[in-house]
């Protein structure tokens, strides 16, 4: 399930660091002691903004910092005004504008963040080099629900540019996907196949490996990741397992878990990363556990362990902070989709309510690619129920949503066990370059799998999809097929429990 919406940190700095008139020395020591308390205290800033009538740059900077209190205070329209404000004072200084993209993702203007998350890091690289990395995972996540490829890649590809994207591997190969993606597009196919070897994410090679519009790049990346991309999983395993092992850390472990689980070693998941969870306490939030804890929990089912999976849910459901910020949305998704699994219905259905009143109350901090899996699911378990009438309006608006989110349709056509219009869906989506990458994507071969209740209903669908006939010939007009799966098991020369090479023992000569 994908993922939604955490707090809005505010921008690191301190926002009221900046040189100031000797006659307002005073009200800014005020300010200062305001933003120094813990919380900031919003009354004395609120009072300190009333002694400031005049547009100058310290109310500018005094209304950043309201800004962020108010979104920490999840008071989005609040800190909005604020923001603005303090841009309009502030045009020169990159700090309002980088508080502004935080406030902006979680508010329904993604493509304006994003274009001032660009100029910020043009005017200052350094500054936007220290950008939270979910605030910025989650602005090229809305761009993509709007269909706005062009700006996610801009900003992976700046983020790259920047020295960003060298903290996690993931956003490693983000940025040398964009990049790869700029060369094509500008014809430059020498610089294209000299970047196939920066892209960590075997899974972005395979995107590039089987669309023929970056054909000149095949045998590049064969060479490379080897014509299974079997290599370039090994290396790619690599690197998560040294990221984790050096950090230690919820957010480098959940890179790590899920491209393990995507390779179908949910044993593997569930010894390493199982006992973090006995760091969790009731009243003790460890950030990052929200996103660990569904891929942990789905390969505890796929080992035949539901009630451990249920009972790991309902420790970190039980150490989540009451004002979370909709991160509490991820662990209900986790449990709808455990339930839906397993074809328990009724659950489904009221997970999927309580999640989507949930999501209604926090508006548009919460990302509408999730939202729209929850209502194709709880259209599901409504026909599943025998009451699919009631699933009307979902059905609609996962329907229209198609053009730039087709999983959500192809997951509504899958359980309700309508091959032919799966087949019409990819068809669709192979004829429109935004979502080509995901019908091709869909229609390569998969290994079989432990299946779950739900799989074993719907994956004899998704396969007849894949061989249909028109589906394969829409796919040799704008790609290949590949001859046998990739990507579903750990390459033979890779041991997910080694952390690190085994050191040969030093002789009595050694220094």
């Amino acid at each position: 399930m994908t993922t939604v919406a955490a707090p809005v940190a505010a921008e690191p700095d301190d926002p009221l660091q900046m040189t100031v008139d000797p006659a307002d020395r005073a009200v800014m020591a005020e300010a200062a002691s305001a933003v120094a308390g813990n919380p900031p205290d919003l009354a004395r800033l609120d009072a300190v903004l009333a002694k400031l009538p005049r547009p100058t740059p310290l109310r500018g900077m005094v209304q950043a910092a309201r800004a962020a209190v108010f979104a920490s205070k999840d008071r989005v329209g609040d800190a909005v005004t604020a923001v603005e404000e303090a841009m309009r004072l502030l045009p020169d200084d990159p700090r309002p504008k980088l508080l502004a993209v935080h406030i902006l993702t979680f508010a329904g203007s993604p493509q304006r963040a994003a274009d001032l998350w660009m100029q910020a890091s043009r005017e200052s690289p350094e500054r936007a080099r220290l950008s939270h990395h979910y605030v910025m995972s989650a602005l090229t996540g809305r761009l993509l629900d709007l269909g706005d490829r062009e700006r996610a890649e801009r900003i992976n590809a700046r983020l790259g540019e920047i020295g960003f994207a060298t903290s996690l591997a993931p956003e490693r190969s983000s940025a040398a996907l964009a990049r790869t993606y700029g060369e094509v597009r500008a014809k430059r196919d020498d610089l294209a196949i000299q970047s196939v070897t920066a892209i960590g994410d075997p899974d972005d090679l395979l995107t590039l490996y089987v669309d023929r519009r970056y054909q000149a790049l095949w045998p590049r990346i064969a060479e490379w990741a080897t014509p299974t991309l079997d290599g370039q999983s090994r290396r790619y395993l690599e690197e998560l397992r040294a990221d984790w092992t050096a950090a230690d850390d919820f957010d480098t472990a959940t890179a790590y878990a899920r491209q393990l689980a995507s390779l179908g070693a949910y044993p593997a998941v569930v010894s390493l990363f199982l006992p973090m969870f006995d760091r969790i306490v009731p009243g003790e939030y460890r950030e990052g556990t929200e996103f660990l804890t569904p891929v942990v929990a789905r390969s505890l089912v796929k080992v035949g362990r539901p009630a451990d999976a249920r009972a790991l849910l309902d420790k970190v459901a039980a150490a989540m902070p009451t004002n979370n910020g909709g991160s509490d949305l991820n662990i209900l998704a986790a449990r709808m989709m455990l339930d839906a699994n397993q074809l328990g219905w009724a659950a489904t259905l009221s997970r999927a309510d309580a999640f989507l009143a949930r999501a209604k109350q926090l508006g548009s901090s919460i990302n509408s690619s999730a939202t729209l899996q929850v209502r194709a699911m709880r259209a599901c378990a409504l026909a599943g129920l025998g009451r699919a009438g009631e699933a009307q309006e979902d059905t609609a608006g996962v329907l229209i949503a198609e053009a730039v989110m087709p999983g959500p349709a192809m997951q509504l056509h899958l359980c309700h066990r309508d091959a032919a219009m799966g087949r019409a869906l990819i068809v669709r989506r192979l004829a429109d370059e935004r979502t080509r990458d995901w019908a091709m994507r869909f229609v390569q071969p998969i290994k079989p799998d432990a299946f779950t209740p739900y799989e074993k209903l719907t994956e004899p669908v998704a396969e007849a999809i894949r061989s249909a006939p028109d589906v394969r010939a829409a796919v040799e007009k704008v790609g290949r097929i590949l001859p046998q799966p990739v990507l579903e098991s750990l390459p033979d020369s890779f041991d997910p429990f080694r952390s690190r090479p085994t050191a040969e023992p030093l002789d009595d000569s050694a220094i």
